[in-house]
């Protein structure tokens, strides 16, 4: 069981990248992206100054889209080698993650693209972007736990080499995470999400924090028991950066790209970037494993072919 458990050094580097900016915020690090109010009805201004003070004013989107993106490549990248390790492996841990990080990669991209108006809707962002957040990260936490508790229950012999159904799968998903995103910018009236007077800034982030609690002390640790491997135990430690991430934005983001907003989108990546290390890792053990394997068969092989020629 050890042999299939995440280097304990890689642990450590993901608790300390989630703590580290909340020690940086104490020593007065603000993560935030600065605030600029641009003027329309300045007069005697040059079109290169209007060009520069719009970029300024629209850095905290250029920030929220680069992390968001950031995020949905390293979801697409741990899709792809997922789906090529199942095929080869038939593990029946790869669908899961690979299911999952592709409907939560589709729901980020389609919630950037919203957000940055290259999906057509009427929602202010000051509305959208926290509650298209909130249900990515939601609709997350459900397919995870969803796809866990499947397997914990199913017998998965049946499905190994499924590789079509998981394809199919994931393609349903992102067909259902574009649709729950174009209908939220369409709408008029989306419901407040943000209280920054209250200790809790952002009610709807707790749901999403309670299930990652929840996946990361019942759910994938059975799983883990079950189903043994560097890519399951992957899962159990990518839910420290998930629960950091929800903890950020719950008790602390007060307002859009805030020190607390770009934080908790920035650990984001890290929780998805950790499955794709954790498949790498497997990867890396394969091929070693392999290289030995064919190194004492050459061995085996050159004792037998040495005994042979001397009994000649």
């Amino acid at each position: 069981m050890r042999r299939n458990r995440i280097p304990v050094q890689l642990v450590w580097a993901v608790v300390v990248i989630c703590v580290l900016p909340s020690l940086l915020n104490l020593l007065g690090v603000d993560f935030g992206s600065p605030s600029q109010t641009f003027d329309v009805l300045v007069s005697n201004i040059t079109k290169d100054k209007v060009i520069d003070v719009m970029h300024h004013t629209l850095s905290g989107s250029f920030t929220h889209t680069i992390l968001e993106w950031s995020a949905f490549c390293t979801a697409i990248f741990t899709v792809i080698l997922s789906l090529i390790h199942f095929y080869l492996k038939a593990d029946v841990v790869t669908p899961i993650i690979g299911i999952a990080l592709f409907s939560s990669g589709c729901m980020d991209a389609f919630h950037t693209l919203a957000a940055d108006r290259l999906i057509q809707g009427v929602a202010d962002n000051q509305n959208l972007i926290p509650f298209t957040w909130a249900i990515c990260r939601l609709f997350n936490a459900l397919i995870l736990l969803g796809g866990a508790g499947f397997f914990l229950i199913a017998q998965p012999v049946r499905w190994k080499r499924g590789i079509s159904l998981v394809v199919l799968s994931s393609l349903v998903f992102g067909v259902i995470a574009f649709w729950v995103v174009s209908i939220c910018a369409r709408s008029a009236t989306l419901p407040k999400t943000i209280f920054p007077n209250s200790i809790v800034t952002r009610p709807w982030d707790i749901a999403p924090l309670l299930l990652f609690i929840f996946a990361g002390f019942v759910v994938f640790p059975r799983f883990y028991n079950k189903y043994p491997s560097l890519f399951s135990h992957a899962l159990i430690i990518s839910v420290i950066p998930e629960v950091a991430t929800q903890l950020h934005m719950a008790f602390g983001s007060k307002e859009l790209f805030d020190n607390h907003f770009n934080i908790a989108h920035f650990l984001k990546i890290i929780a998805y970037l950790v499955p794709f290390i954790g498949l790498i890792l497997d990867y890396i053990r394969t091929y070693r494993e392999e290289a030995d394997t064919a190194k004492e068969l050459k061995q085996a092989m050159g004792v037998f072919n040495s005994i042979l020629s001397e009994s000649r």
